[in-house]
């Protein structure tokens, strides 16, 4: 129900804070639409705003929610000796006046090797649910202050207390989000992820890891999963310069990752830790280390209509994967499962391997199992790796399909014995790379591909593949056992007019 102030009350309210000296003695609070609306102006550079801005975000939640209203100008914030300078609590909305709104840690605090929060969506340990964060421009002055990670809008939850807990309904749009370890995200601790009631250490999670019945993914808990963020949105806005993920949902169902412009971030969108239903979309990302993260446990996820890249003046002999599937440095066995690839533009030219999609598990991770993935409708300007390069022993790759996607570079395969793999589909692809692709996985289908310029072959020891109907510039040849070729043809080259 909304909450009805008489005319009186709010005129003596407003009168008590005219007449105040306290930090908000300023602001003017008004009625809305949408309930109470805080006006702030902003109090400049020579003015730490640590107070006035908690004392407003405190004031509407009191009151039951509403709008802390941001005039136009600088709110520089200092760090205090907890992990917070500013708590955005539930049911508050903090807009601004567009850029011309500057929230920002000062550039000229002390470095500290412990992560910071200037301005977290809820405690370590009280949450913080209903809150919309827009039209403003932040910076965290990560780099500039150097030590720990000066983090961006991040909900996180540590509190052994909290691990029950979730911070839900939480939008961040039309912001411009600077310099930042990440822009926006919400986590809860990844040694916790054993037992959903108590944080252990992780040298007590690898030995509960050697019982199988104490080997789980934790996150998949029925109570943890029940306390899973809900109904995150970021989309629309500007992030640039991020030292890590760009923007991180970890242990979230429900969520959406949108039309945002990211740019020299060190890693790009990743779900993580069990999160589910996500959508990332339509996102321009340009990144130094990896584009797109779909990590340990995230399942029911679809990737659409993004276009990713490498920055262009990253090393040469970096790998830099624009899509990675992958775990963390836990040991579980963990599995990726249900997710959609479609309608994306993946481009890595910039490097040697020129690596556009990559499967890494862990060398920390019990095994991982990749499956229920399909790719469609793609452009892949760059290699295509359906393998596990770093530890392919411990992963399995399964029930995958690579259909009807434009693929420059090459499509690529590990043998059975290095890599399990079944029931891969590649189908119905234009790949225009010169040359020869080697099949060197058993038990795949290759069918309805065209291969522009050049052909496939079969590795020897490759065996019980399906290779038909492809059209190649030069024959299909065969070093392996036991597979099925049928229906291949080979081009003729157009005459001359």
């Amino acid at each position: 129900m909304k909450k009805i102030i008489s005319l009186t009350s709010l005129l003596l309210f407003n009168a008590g804070l005219a007449s105040a000296a306290g930090p908000i003695e300023q602001a003017q609070l008004q009625t809305s639409s949408s309930g109470f609306e805080l006006r702030v102006p902003a109090p400049g550079p020579d003015v730490i705003a640590d107070a006035i801005l908690q004392e407003a975000i405190d004031k509407v939640a009191s009151l039951g929610g509403g709008v802390v209203l941001l005039g136009a100008g600088d709110f520089k914030l200092s760090r205090h000796a907890d992990d917070e300078t500013v708590i955005i609590k539930s049911n508050v909305t903090l807009r601004g006046q567009g850029y011309a709104t500057h929230i920002y840690l000062d550039p000229k605090t002390p470095p500290n090797d412990l992560r910071y929060f200037p301005m977290r969506i809820g405690s370590a340990s009280v949450p913080a649910h209903n809150i919309v964060i827009e039209h403003l421009r932040y910076t965290g002055n990560d780099k500039a202050i150097s030590g720990g990670s000066i983090m961006g809008f991040n909900a996180r939850l540590d509190e052994k207390e909290s691990l029950l807990l979730s911070c839900d309904n939480v939008t961040v749009r039309n912001c411009w989000i600077y310099d930042a370890k990440q822009a926006v995200g919400c986590t809860k601790p990844a040694t916790a992820i054993y037992l959903a009631k108590r944080v252990i250490p992780a040298e007590e999670a690898k030995e509960a890891a050697v019982d199988p019945e104490t080997v789980r993914t934790g996150y998949f808990d029925a109570d943890r999963m029940a306390t899973q963020f809900k109904n995150w949105q970021v989309y629309h806005n500007y992030i640039e310069t991020c030292g890590n993920k760009a923007i991180e949902l970890a242990e979230c169902n429900g969520g959406l990752i949108a039309d945002n412009h990211i740019v020299n971030v060190v890693d790009g969108p990743q779900v993580i830790f069990g999160s589910r239903n996500v959508q990332i979309r339509d996102n321009i990302v340009y990144f130094t280390r990896t584009g797109i993260n779909i990590s340990e446990g995230s399942h029911h996820i679809r990737v659409s209509g993004n276009q990713v890249e490498p920055m262009p003046e990253v090393s040469k002999k970096a790998v830099l994967p624009c899509l990675l599937f992958r775990t963390e440095p836990l040991p579980l066995h963990s599995r990726i499962n249900e997710v959609v690839i479609t309608g994306n533009v993946f481009r890595n030219q910039h490097t040697n391997e020129k690596c556009a999609v990559r499967f890494v598990t862990r060398p920390e991770a019990l095994s991982c199992v990749y499956e229920s993935i399909a790719f469609s409708g793609n452009i892949f300007d760059g290699d295509v790796q359906i393998y596990d390069v770093r530890t392919s022993g411990r992963s399995t790759v399964q029930d995958i399909i690579f259909a009807d996607n434009i693929c420059e570079g090459a499509v690529l395969s590990e043998p059975q014995e290095a890599m399990a793999s079944s029931h891969v589909v590649v189908r119905g692809n234009l790949l225009r790379q010169p040359g020869t692709i080697t099949l060197n996985a058993s038990h795949w289908i290759w069918s309805g591909n065209t291969h522009v310029n050049g052909t496939l072959e079969i590795a020897a020891g490759a065996k019980s593949n399906i290779v038909r109907d492809n059209v190649t510039a030069f024959p299909v040849t065969d070093q392996g056992t036991d597979n099925v070729l049928a229906g291949n043809g080979v081009m003729k080259k157009a005459e001359a007019p």
